[in-house]
């Protein structure tokens, strides 16, 4: 997981967790981290037809 899909990872914890225990179950849920890992892809997907350098 590069350091941008952690962070889009953590983004989606902070919305989703109510509590320090939810957030530990998160942030190790495979699901969410496909999630962020999609998120990202398509992110970058669009920054490229934008002619803009993907993140990393």
């Amino acid at each position: 997981m590069t350091d941008f899909e952690q962070a889009t990872l953590e983004t989606l914890v902070s919305f989703k967790a109510k509590d320090k225990k939810e957030i530990n179950r998160l942030l190790t849920n495979k699901k969410l981290q496909q999630e962020a890992c999609q998120l990202v892809k398509k992110w970058n997907d669009k920054r490229k037809q934008l002619g803009l350098v993907p993140w990393e």
